[in-house]
Parts: C-alpha cells; sequence; structure tokens
C-alpha cells in the first residue's frame, strides 16, 4: 500500500485512543441513531438513510443506495456520489475518508478498511488512508480493500479479493493478495464486451 497516502495518529500507548472525547461521544450518539432510526429500516427507505448519513457529515450528491444492514463507521468520512451502492452487510469503516463514486458498486459482505495499525510500533498507533473507489466500479462479495488504496473506475474487484496495491481502471482483479486478472469491456466503451 502507498506509504505517501497513509497517515499516523497520535497515540500515547496501546491503550489508549486517538481520537478526542468529543469525537467518542459523537460516534457513540451516531451508533444509537445507526442502531435505532437506521439499521431497522426496510430496503426501500434508503433515501432516509442517506439523510441521516448526511446529518452526521457524510458529502452526498444524486441518490446513493445504503442498505439498512451496511455499516458506516464515521459518516463525516464517507463520500457517496450518485447511483453508489453500499450493499447489504457491506462496511466502509471509515477511520479515514472513503469516496464511492457514481454508480460503483460495494457488494454484500464487502469491507472497505480505511484504519490499521502500525505493528512495528509497541504502542501500536492508529494508520489511516483514504480508499477511492472509481465510477462504475464493482467490489465483489467479502472482498476486503485496505488503507490508502485507489480502484480505477470501471474496475471489478472479485469475491473474497484482498486489495493491498492501487487498482487500474478497467482491470478484473482477484486473489489474495489481489492480482489483475484481465481487462474488463464494458458496452458504454469503444470496444464491444467480451464473452465469458
Amino acid at each position: 500500500m502507498p506509504n505517501d497516502r497513509l497517515h499516523r495518529l497520535d497515540q500515547a500507548d496501546a491503550f489508549s485512543s486517538p481520537w478526542t472525547l468529543r469525537l467518542r461521544l459523537k460516534l457513540l450518539l451516531w451508533q444509537i441513531i445507526r442502531y435505532t432510526l437506521f439499521h431497522p429500516t426496510p430496503k426501500f427507505l434508503s433515501d432516509w438513510r442517506v439523510l441521516l448519513l448526511r446529518c452526521f457529515g457524510a458529502r452526498v450528491s444524486g441518490k446513493p443506495f445504503v442498505a439498512s444492514s451496511a455499516v458506516v463507521k464515521m459518516p463525516w468520512n464517507l463520500t457517496l456520489e450518485d447511483r453508489a451502492c453500499l450493499g447489504e452487510h457491506a462496511e466502509a469503516y471509515s477511520l479515514g475518508p472513503i469516496t464511492l463514486r457514481a454508480r460503483c458498486t460495494i457488494a454484500q459482505h464487502a469491507y472497505l478498511c480505511a484504519g490499521t495499525h502500525d505493528l512495528a510500533d509497541p504502542r501500536l498507533p492508529l494508520v489511516v488512508g483514504p480508499i477511492d473507489i472509481g465510477e462504475d466500479v464493482f467490489v465483489g462479495v467479502r472482498a476486503l480493500v485496505l488503507p490508502g488504496i485507489l480502484v480505477g473506475a470501471g474496475a471489478v474487484i472479485g469475491a473474497g479479493a484482498v486489495v493491498t496495491k492501487d487498482v487500474a481502471p478497467w482491470t478484473i482483479v482477484g486473489g489474495n493478495p489481489a492480482k489483475p486478472i484481465r481487462e474488463r469491456q464494458f458496452p458504454t466503451r469503444e470496444t464491444p464486451m467480451q464473452s465469458a
């Protein structure tokens, strides 16, 4: 993962929180809202869930879809563009910024992890990095995207893949760690879609 995109937070020791008391209280309030007003809602109330995310600082444009079972850790670090989809049980662990660009899909149980720890330091400080999921990207079931990753427009991340490096546009990747499999052909591009 590109180190220049990662930011290490200051912690006195492994048992101290890098977050202020005010931020921890905001997180607590968000968890209460998520369990009472967000999670129990039916599928067709996506606009309501997006409104709640926006009330907690998410940047929203157009009409994205967010499933009721999706998990967003810190809404104020989330950007949702038009027709972006955060699917059933998908998780945006947004300790750092996560951007879901137009028409991208984050499938069931996929995990966008914008935070980790520096395991070379005994204090285990939190390390955060942005995740940027490009337009028309499909992130498959149970895929994992690590901090500091850019996924180019039109890319496909296969089911169960672990993305540790940037993904080039219009590339299909899979495996652990994820590696390029082939180029993705898309009907709206100049080249016709190849048969599977």
